[in-house]
């Protein structure tokens, strides 16, 4: 009996040692999947916080670039219909404007007024560049303490014969340039500030640290240590993007910066571990209950499969729970390429955009399945996804632009942003990226664009056609060149009203867009001058026949409101190449030919040739 004691406690201790091994072995297992959990981590947050500064950056470029080309094409085109306050014609395009411009709204100020009434009386600088001819943006202005929002101006002069008679400009809040939606981000919150390069604090977002309205100071009173905030002034200095993190009162920060080129503004957006959705200690907490309890459960089974087995758990937990609170943005699409396999995986929520018939694609590059999801045109463009999906190699976060068959069948950009994983051997095996709806963003620019290149009483082109024109020569070198200037168009205006003389404009406008719309440019480039160009190359009859045309419909021109109103025109004819090739040599030509029927006889047209 003493023997089979003896045994049992041996096994005992055994056991014992056994289990102390076992234990201090996932012990020290799980203390270094902690100590990686916080690095991966780390990267993760500086990737997060850096990738959301550039998209703000972005975003406030595109701010900027969209006011700019809002003012300037008003500007320009208030210049070129040669409108002022005094005839009422300004306030009329801006109404118009207005009404279906729901983003900005754009006032008009005489140049006399806006020096008098001082409505840019604390932007001296923004007033000193206007007065010089140039446009810009304002400083950012007002006092919160007095209960008023800032803001920041930006305006764009208008000129009459050389000289700044007036400004377009529109106040637009500072909270733009730091407002943005948070569901593609892994935190609770941002703090963003707008910080000039010696620290002072223009406008921020956050009230949850201490301000003394400099950056750099503030960071002493936040239980900082010195040396950051001469590391982040050295960094300022510089002008350079940049993301760093440190310790301070109880809370780690991070904090990425860059310059925004405006007014030697620098976007800061900083968060504190508190505002991390993710949390190593929880996670870590929950991996050290599974590992206890699989400790626990596999006392009987061999140390070596117990501890492959723990270590794949965990893994594969910490996978689900990565995916899990990722794919709670449900802007953000994220999905995972092996190229092992030739395998893509897409999270749960792609199912609501795309055109899956399951989450999981196989033979995506080998067997060519890729192209029933990717835009043909994408597909077949060797330097875009398929080249970064095959061999791009550069340790770096990339983006695409890319078409993908959305589920109802249609094709919409999406804004691809990836990055490539390699094993230990330094081969490619994982491509891990997320995609974003931008068709919205997309429309929105076109929009834009097409506002800038129209003029706003006739809707058709405006001085842009001119850009048009010079690329159908440049790729053709031939075509038809008219230009119409209508007679005695001043007296309409004179006589009836410039609502008259509007009516005939657009009625003029009407009939060219349907006599060429279809094969040429059509444009007004100014008052009551239209020219059009044909890409063809037409006969002598032809274009007679055209040139009647035109003079047939004008004449046939009736308005309800005004039907004593007769319209005519003087019309000249270039052809290329013959009377040029270049957009200058056929509008010289054509003008000549104008001013000849002008001078002689009024309501016909003629050729180049003939007016010589």
């Amino acid at each position: 009996m003493r023997q089979g004691k003896k045994s049992r406690l041996a096994y005992v201790i055994l056991s014992l040692i056994g289990l102390f091994i076992l234990i201090a072995g996932s012990f020290a297992i799980l203390r270094e999947q902690y100590k990686r959990l916080n690095q991966e981590l780390s990267r993760f947050i500086y990737e997060s916080l850096s990738s959301y500064t550039e998209a703000r950056q972005y975003g406030i470029g595109e701010l900027a670039e969209d006011i700019d080309r809002i003012l300037s094409g008003l500007a320009e085109a208030a210049e070129s219909a040669g409108l002022s306050a005094q005839n009422g014609k300004v306030q009329v395009y801006l109404d118009q404007f207005n009404k279906r411009n729901d983003d900005y709204q754009v006032y008009y100020q005489e140049i006399s007024q806006l020096l008098e009434w001082g409505v840019m009386k604390d932007a001296p600088q923004l007033q000193e560049r206007l007065l010089k001819g140039m446009g810009g943006i304002s400083d950012i202005l007002g006092s919160e303490e007095s209960g008023e929002k800032k803001f920041f101006f930006a305006a764009e002069p208008v000129r009459e014969e050389g000289n700044v008679t007036g400004v377009f400009f529109l106040k637009v809040d500072a909270e733009t340039l730091i407002s943005s939606r948070m569901e593609s981000t892994p935190f609770k919150r941002i703090h963003s500030l707008i910080v000039k390069p010696d620290g002072s604090i223009l406008y921020g977002n956050s009230s949850f640290y201490e301000s003394s309205g400099n950056l750099f100071s503030s960071i002493g009173t936040n239980g900082i240590e010195g040396q950051y905030a001469e590391e982040i002034k050295d960094k300022f200095e510089k002008q350079e993007p940049f993301t760093i993190s440190f310790q301070g009162q109880e809370n780690v920060y991070y904090i990425s910066s860059c310059p925004l080129g405006i007014n030697q503004w620098n976007l800061v957006n900083f968060v504190r571990s508190p505002d991390v959705l993710i949390q190593s200690e929880l996670i870590f907490d929950s991996l050290f209950r599974t590992g206890a309890l699989l400790v626990t459960l596999t006392l009987t089974i061999c140390t070596a499969i117990a501890l492959g087995f723990v270590r794949q758990k965990q893994r594969l937990q910490m996978e689900e729970q990565r995916y899990a609170v990722l794919s709670q943005f449900t802007d953000t699409i994220l999905f995972e390429y092996d190229y092992v396999s030739d395998t893509v995986e897409f999270t749960s929520n792609a199912r609501n955009k795309l055109k899956l018939d399951d989450l999981t694609i196989t033979g995506v590059i080998n067997q060519g399945r890729g192209s029933q999801l990717i835009h043909p045109d994408d597909w077949r463009n060797r330097g875009s996804i398929q080249l970064a999906w095959k061999a791009w190699g550069k340790d770096e976060m990339l983006h695409r632009r890319i078409r993908l068959k959305s589920v109802s069948g249609e094709y919409r950009w999406f804004n691809c942003q990836f990055r490539i994983l390699k094993d230990s051997s330094g081969r490619h095996c994982r491509l891990v990226g997320k995609l974003e709806d931008i068709m919205e963003q997309l429309g929105r620019e076109e929009r834009l664009k097409n506002e800038a290149r129209r003029d706003l009483l006739t809707g058709m082109y405006n001085r842009f056609g001119k850009r048009l024109i010079e690329k159908e020569l440049a790729s053709r070198k031939k075509g038809l060149f008219i230009m119409i200037d209508l007679d005695n168009f001043k007296e309409i205006n004179d006589t009836y009203g410039h609502v008259a003389g509007d009516t005939a404009l657009t009625c003029v406008a009407g009939d060219l867009k349907r006599l060429f719309g279809e094969t040429g440019v059509v444009a007004r480039m100014g008052g009551d001058e239209f020219v059009v160009f044909v890409p063809e190359e037409w006969d002598t009859e032809r274009i007679e026949n055209a040139a009647k045309a035109i003079i047939e419909a004008f004449r046939n021109i009736e308005s309800e409101e005004f039907p004593e109103i007769t319209i005519s025109a003087s019309i000249g004819i270039a052809v290329a190449p013959k009377d040029g090739v270049t957009y200058g040599e056929l509008y010289h030509a054509s003008d000549k030919a104008m001013y000849w029927v002008k001078n002689n006889s009024k309501k016909g047209y003629a050729f180049y040739q003939d007016s010589k």
